[in-house]
């Protein structure tokens, strides 16, 4: 898979390039490779990363190109510093990554993706600890502080082999509505996101100004009756919850009066194998908005977050204890006429190690690390929330075959 790396450039500051590649499973209707003209990484240190990402999507944007952006969940704290993360990362991932995209090309040769194995998964809490952190976010909803919030635990596991090899099987078998697939260098390490996701952040259609989002809420395993996803009160709430909160941060960036509910609740199968629920929201953006509100605007999606979006952020970062990278961000893509789709970043793997010097691609002292998570709301039952963790852990089993050693 053809990459491309550039000297980097000291007068500006916050940049440094990358090799990298992008393969699109079906974000911005992608399928298969392309040819990446430039990639650059934002260090986690970055001053003012969301303002940077806009100037450099201006400044190298080149006739016919397009754009993938990573948009990693702890983002959302130079949003709201309010909500910037107290927890220190020792990988020091990226504030973001941006790949400037040429043509679609052919994997051939040596880029053909390869061999890989998996050691057993496990949970970075365990039951017992997942079901007490639910615990505490009904404590904080009976308190009034939030009305929602999404609790996630993290799969992880060993890794070697070829990311690529991984990432080709897994979409493979779940065929995902927004899957995309970034590989990309950093701090001397491989990362390799691989993410199936079947939920639509944003869509921006630039012709038109129609903004749209997809917020996803309710989860079932894709054998379940859809008619009991479709009378539980529970579920109905909690997508009530983050729509309304959805439809306030587009009313920030569209024309006054033009957001709308398009359809409440929809049940709807999905390939990974689970039923989810999602409502559709739209608005007509108003003349002058830049990529950089945009984002300020709508970042991280409030339905991996929790609502209100501030607090909930808070207690995430409190209750899991650890950075999310890019698990619950966006992947998002830019076409060549200005059109953005983007994902939120939810059944997405992250596997990083060290670069393996034979050539293949392939990585050493690999980890890869999988969140699942669930939204928290008054009414819910800490047993039934981490088996609903459980549902969204099951693609990676169904598809790859993994062992899961889930309990406390």
């Amino acid at each position: 898979m053809p990459t491309q790396s550039h000297a980097p450039d000291a007068h500006r500051p916050g940049e440094r390039h990358s090799p990298g590649a992008f393969v699109g499973a079906g974000l911005g209707s992608l399928h298969g490779p392309r040819r990446l003209e430039g990639c650059w990484v934002l260090g986690p240190d970055t001053p003012h990363p969301i303002e940077l990402i806009e100037s450099l999507v201006r400044r190298e944007q080149r006739s016919g190109s397009g754009w993938a952006l990573l948009l990693p969940y702890e983002l959302g704290g130079w949003v709201e510093p309010s909500a910037r993360s107290r927890h220190a990362d020792p990988l020091g991932f990226p504030s973001a990554v941006l790949m400037r995209l040429g043509e679609p090309t052919e994997p051939t040769g040596a880029a053909i993706p390869g061999k890989w194995s998996v050691g057993q998964l496990a949970s970075s809490m365990g039951r017992h600890r997942y079901e007490r952190g639910v615990r505490r976010v009904l404590e904080y909803i009976a308190a009034g502080d939030i009305y929602q919030a999404n609790l996630a635990h993290h799969l992880h596991a060993s890794f070697s082999g070829d990311p690529l090899g991984f990432a080709q099987q897994l979409i493979s078998s779940t065929r995902p509505r927004y899957g995309a697939v970034l590989r990309f260098e950093h701090a001397g390490r491989s990362h390799t996101i691989c993410s199936i996701s079947p939920e639509l952040f944003l869509r921006l259609d630039r012709e038109t100004g129609v903004l749209e989002t997809r917020p996803m809420k309710g989860t079932r395993p894709i054998e379940a009756d859809a008619s009991e996803l479709e009378s539980s009160d529970k579920d109905r709430a909690e997508l009530n919850m983050i729509t309304d909160l959805m439809r306030n941060d587009l009313g920030r960036v569209c024309r006054m009066g033009s957001v709308r509910v398009h359809d409440p609740r929809l049940i709807e199968p999905h390939d990974s194998g689970v039923l989810q629920a999602s409502s559709v929201v739209r608005g007509r953006l108003r003349d002058g908005v830049g990529l950089g509100e945009l984002i300020r605007a709508t970042f991280p999606p409030g339905s991996v977050t929790g609502a209100p979006k501030v607090r909930a952020m808070q207690i995430i970062d409190e209750l899991e204890d650890r950075p999310r990278h890019a698990y619950c961000g966006s992947i998002m893509h830019i076409d060549p006429a200005g059109n953005i789709e983007c994902s939120v970043a939810i059944r997405t793997a992250h596997i990083w190690g060290d670069i393996d010097p034979d050539g293949t691609g392939g990585i050493l002292n690999g980890q890869l690390v999988y969140p699942v998570g669930a939204g928290i709301v008054a009414d819910s039952d800490p047993a039934n929330e981490w088996a609903e963790t459980l549902v969204k852990a099951g693609a990676l089993g169904r598809s790859l075959g993994l062992g899961l050693d889930l309990e406390p």
